[in-house]
């Protein structure tokens, strides 16, 4: 077995990325370029222009494990080659942030390689403006390249020339252009790799791959040369929809390929998933994350920068519930809900607008939800209704949910009392929302009838006025409806069968396993065996619905089916947690049949290839990491260190001094919201690139003077201190330290820290521009915080 060396495997990353992060996969419009003689860059801005503001800002480090390639270029440098390398590793690998910081470590070791803005460009290509600007450096460079390189820069240039015109046009104008590579160059395997690249990426972008079989022909061809090459990552993909027994040998060496990217241990997950493989694919999903909390932690990255990490993350929670391996689930489910939130806002300008979706912390928190429901930990379930976990937000949790899952959980725990209580909530919502509904057809029909409509108009009016309703009025009605049959089979000391009849066949999009056992609950025991049955079809290698059937058909008196479907249970949940609560009621079930106590029985799979221990991979959770030490000088010219933080969370303010114009609006903009923190045990100090005497010119806008007569005036012209301190870092090691500096231009960044008692990292932010939303983030330390020593 081959092995993978420690510096390949936890040195994973590269550098910090700045906080606007990593997903670029949307394509963007080109914007015109402003005329050089108008700009001046502002503090933090690349004085090469605006395509390198959102790229990497922090150099690149060899790192291994990006992939066995070689792609020659035309370098001075043996190092650039290198780094080369390894970015077109990284883009096979989906890494293009990291590809991109690797290519312009060539470039910064080689200013005159045009292939490495090529790179550069391709790490890009899913974003016009950057793309286009970076086939344009290329282009330049043209003349120092080698004629198979101009091949290579002249179709860029060529895909990025009229980004308004036609798409397709574009892309198949270029797959053109890369099979004329290949073909001119056969032994050129990177040349197949990248028409392999472009035809899956075409595919996915509306052009029809006619046959799956002849595409991935050209994938044997390339492993014929080089088994361990990394287009394993594109024949997963390109049998993932189609068939994915196909694709299991690049399943098993997907990882092994490119160890140090996470998504090639992510995408056999895909394979071992649709085939309904949960505990090969949940290995695979967590090495991922093994991968990426390594690489976050030593770098000081927000989780969600990286393409893909909340996604693998939540569907390895998903496949874990599978298996029954709920302390596993809910581990990573919290740990996912105790990440920092990366400030992703609809309107820029607005914190009142940000936007979860597809983040680590709204997935976290369902995830959560739904493993303790699911394997019915009730208790669980209450207390953390009201914490940071579970309590509703709005858009992730919504009220209505939260009465729905709090609501069941009290009834099964047998509180009733407390049951109701949301049952009601529900019933009044679902009332005012007919009263609306009810009120708007009125006034909709009276309009129709003012406006002389005739019958049919004023029935179109009215069903649509009520439309507007109509979704919202049915979710509520299932609530309705499923807690109402909870009440009723929980009813003390009889259950009300009658009312549980009455609405059982009401409920709709719940679990068909659930469904069933509240039939059987309610003694309608062929009812409950037949949705049993549905549910172990549709849930094949899930260990709940197995369960529940063993249970039902074992109520039912269908002792030889529950038997048999209890054999079958032995392997499905032989990796489960073995103490499961619903298990329990297994147990007499286990002896009635002559099974032993513990009647578990994993089967490891056979066909799984290198796997590397998951512990030489990374942590199973992210830690935040600990703040760098740092020696700072305040006002008064005294030396200020780490331990002047005085083991008090603190927001540390990295700024570009006084005269930069968006660094004293950042000041300005906290300098109000001080007191606040403070109240919240958060203390806020702002380090500047200025020197002492700097520090002492650095003054805070006075505000406005009341005149008494409900009118103000503009402040007296007065020096106004800011209510936190400022300290000075002249050698700018501090925020080199902070990873608040641009390691290629040489330049200190904007940079903002939430740094706990223990002096661990909590939130960042690092950037091009100020971070501007005092408000959003002391909700967000606050949030933090309260999760203790994550």
């Amino acid at each position: 077995m081959r092995k993978f060396p420690p510096t390949l495997i936890f040195c994973v990353a590269l550098a910090v990325c700045p906080a606007i992060g990593q997903e670029k996969k949307t394509e963007e419009p080109a914007k015109e370029a402003p005329d050089e003689a108008e700009t001046t860059p502002e503090e933090g801005h690349s004085v090469h222009g605006e395509i390198f503001n959102e790229g990497p800002r922090q150099a690149a480090v060899l790192i291994g494990g990006t992939g066995h390639v070689n792609f020659e270029i035309t370098t001075k440098s043996p190092e650039a080659q290198k780094f080369f390398n390894q970015g077109i590793g990284q883009l096979h690998g989906y890494w293009d942030f990291e590809a991109e910081r690797s290519f312009r470590q060539a470039a910064a070791l080689d200013p005159e390689c045009a292939m490495a803005y090529w790179g550069m460009g391709m790490a890009n290509f899913g974003n016009n403006t950057r793309g286009k600007g970076f086939a344009d450096e290329a282009a330049k460079r043209r003349d120092q390249a080698s004629e198979r390189e101009k091949m290579w820069i002249d179709s860029l240039a060529a895909y990025f020339k009229d980004v308004k015109a036609d798409k397709k046009k574009r892309l198949r104008d270029l797959m053109r252009a890369m099979e004329k590579i290949a073909q001119k160059y056969p032994d050129d395997i990177e040349a197949q790799a990248f028409v392999f690249r472009q035809l899956y990426y075409n595919h996915r972008n509306g052009h029809p791959m006619p046959s799956v079989y002849v595409a991935d022909l050209l994938g044997e061809k390339i492993h014929k040369l080089d088994p361990n090459h990394p287009v394993h990552h594109y024949r997963i993909h390109i049998w993932d929809r189609e068939n994915a027994e196909k694709a299991l040998h690049s399943a098993s060496m997907g990882g092994p390929s490119a160890p140090g990217i996470a998504h090639m241990w992510h995408m056999p997950g895909h394979i071992y998933s649709k085939l309904h493989r949960y505990q090969d694919g949940a290995w695979y999903q967590e090495a991922s994350a093994r991968v990426d909390h390594a690489y976050m932690m030593r770098f000081m990255l927000i989780p969600d920068q990286i393409h893909n990490f909340a996604h693998n993350n939540e569907w390895c929670i998903r496949n874990l519930n599978h298996l029954g391996r709920l302390q596993d689930a809910i581990t990573l489910s919290k740990n996912m809900a105790e990440l920092p939130r990366r400030p992703k806002f609809t309107k820029k300008e607005d914190p009142k607008t940000y936007n979860p979706s597809g983040s680590s912390w709204q997935y976290g928190r369902q995830r959560l939800r739904e493993s303790l429901f699911r394997y019915e930990e009730w208790d669980k379930l209450i207390a953390l209704a009201d914490t940071n976990y579970l309590k509703p937000d709005g858009k992730g949790l919504t009220q209505d949910d939260h009465d729905r899952f709090q609501g069941i959980a009290k009834f099964e725990s047998g509180d009733a009392e407390g049951g109701k209580v949301h049952l009601d909530a529900i019933e009044k919502r679902l009332n005012e929302e007919k009263k609306k509904r009810d009120d708007a057809v009125t006034k909709a029909e009276q309009k129709a009838k003012d406006g002389k409509k005739d019958k049919k108009g004023i029935d179109a009016a009215k069903k649509a006025a009520e439309r507007n309703f109509s979704k919202k009025i049915a979710a509520l009605q299932t609530r309705f409806d499923e807690l109402t049959v909870y009440a009723a089979v929980n009813q003390k000391p009889e259950p009300d069968l009658a009312k549980a009849h009455e609405f059982l066949p009401k409920l709709k999009n719940l679990a068909k396993e659930r469904h069933a056992m509240l039939w059987s609950r309610a003694g309608k025991h062929d009812e409950a065996v037949k949705v049993a049955g549905e549910a172990v079809s549709g849930g094949k290698n899930q260990v709940k619905p197995l369960v529940f059937q063993v249970r039902i058909l074992a109520a039912a008196g269908k002792k030889d089916e529950a038997k048999k479907a209890f054999e079958s249970l032995r392997t499905v949940a032989g990796f489960a947690d073995t103490d499961l609560a619903i298990f329990e009621p297994l147990k007499p079930i286990a002896k009635e049949f002559g099974f032993p106590e513990k009647w578990q029985m994993p089967a490891p799979s056979k066909d799984m290839g290198e796997q590397p221990s998951l512990d030489s991979l990374g942590p199973f959770r992210w830690t935040p990491p600990k703040a760098p030490d740092f020696k700072l000088t305040n006002i008064e010219d005294k030396p200020v260190d780490q331990t002047s933080l005085g083991g008090k969370p603190t927001v540390m303010i990295f700024y570009l001094g006084k005269g930069c114009k968006h660094c004293m609006e950042q000041l300005n903009a906290f300098a109000p919201m001080h007191e606040k923190f403070q109240e919240a045990g958060i203390d806020i100090v702002a380090v500047s690139t200025d020197s002492v005497d700097g520090l002492k010119q650095t003054f805070r806008e006075a505000e406005p003077e009341e005149t008494g007569e409900g009118e103000t005036k503009p402040a007296a012209d007065t020096e106004n201190p800011f209510p936190f301190p400022l300290l000075s870092d002249t050698s700018l090691d501090a925020f080199k330290a902070f990873r608040a500096y641009d390691d290629f231009e040489k330049m200190a960044l904007h940079g903002t820290y939430l740094i706990d008692g223990k002096g661990q990292i909590r939130w960042l932010n690092i950037s091009y521009e100020p971070f501007m939303h005092p408000g959003w983030l002391l909700e967000e330390c606050e949030r933090l915080l309260s999760f203790g020593d994550s």
